[in-house]
């Protein structure tokens, strides 16, 4: 069981370097922090170190908020985080030229839950902003709306930049800048395949509304059933004799059946699925995706047995 002290009971001790610049500058601080600062911020020990400090080199004094803590390993602490977690009791600690690095997990956390903060509508965007820190050039994002089309997502505005992948489509770099705004685009009007489908659709719909309704819905069915052909029936495949047709997934072949044996079919065990462009199948991890045809085609098989013509029991129990 590892050791744990008692932070109330026992001094929290650090000692503080600055080796920065010229030699005759360096500075050592060694400190018993008071118990309030042990759960409080880094901030407020790095705030004392930089007082002592300037207070003795006047002449080459430092900006708070323009250095940070690190470790002796060089791992940089956060203004934010809390010193009885960052620290260890008696450790080294370096004061380090430059800011901060910024805890930008927190910052998104306090962000979803801080309701005064304001959404960006921009194409592209979604940042959460206030107002007072808006500006002219606050913001990139697109002047055209998303496009979804064959699996595809673009921007109508950077349509040479598509994506297969949600997040991939996110990262795509906006085209314009400005300031954020809480006003949907106007004018920016989003045009795909399935925009034009759809009003097509509707205008359809729209002159069909304008023709004579028949008052017999009877006669409406049968006028159109009599309109269609009658579908053909499909011919039945005639196999050679001896012969079968393999029905298992990615098989399909052609097959004598007193030469089938137990390692005669490379087939998939689950289904082909297509989804937002994506092609894999069921049987095989979701990493095995693909978006080309072809390489879909190439995943290796996952198993072998007989070849199956669907009559009778399944010759590969369990596959």
């Amino acid at each position: 069981i590892p050791f744990t002290r008692s932070r109330a009971s026992m001094p929290f001790r650090l000692t503080l370097h600055y080796e920065e610049g010229a030699s005759d500058k360096y500075y050592q601080l060694s400190m018993k922090l008071p118990k309030k600062w042990v759960s409080g911020y880094v901030s407020k020990v790095t705030d004392y170190f930089v007082e002592c400090y300037n207070g003795k080199y006047k002449d080459n004094a430092l900006d708070p908020k323009k250095i940070h803590a690190e470790n002796a390993g060089g791992s940089k602490f956060h203004a934010d985080d809390i010193v009885e977690v960052a620290f260890i009791h008696k450790e080294h600690v370096y004061i380090k030229n430059g800011a901060p690095p910024r805890n930008e997990a927190k910052r998104l956390e306090e962000k979803e839950n801080d309701p005064t903060l304001l959404t960006c509508q921009n194409y592209g965007c979604q940042y959460r902003y206030r107002e007072e820190d808006n500006d002219a050039k606050a913001c990139w994002h697109h002047k055209k709306g998303p496009v979804f089309w064959n699996g595809y997502k673009y921007w109508a505005c950077c349509s040479d930049r598509k994506a297969y992948d949600w997040n991939d489509f996110m990262k795509v770099p906006g085209c314009v800048c400005g300031p954020h705004t809480t006003e949907k685009p106007k004018g920016a009007e989003l045009i795909s395949p399935t925009i034009i489908a759809a009003r097509q659709a509707e205008a359809e719909e729209t002159a069909r509304a304008s023709v004579p309704k028949l008052n017999d819905i009877n006669n409406y069915t049968e006028k159109t059933m009599a309109s269609k052909p009658k579908p053909k029936p499909k011919p039945k495949e005639v196999l050679p004799d001896g012969c079968a047709r393999c029905v298992h997934q990615s098989c399909k072949k052609l097959y004598e059946i007193a030469k089938n044996h137990e390692k005669a079919c490379k087939y998939h065990s689950g289904h082909a699925v297509f989804h937002d462009g994506a092609k894999y199948w069921s049987c095989c991890t979701e990493n095995r995706k693909t978006y080309d045809w072809d390489a879909f085609e190439k995943i290796p098989k996952c198993c072998i047995g007989y070849h199956w013509d669907g009559s009778g029991s399944n010759p590969n129990p369990g596959k």
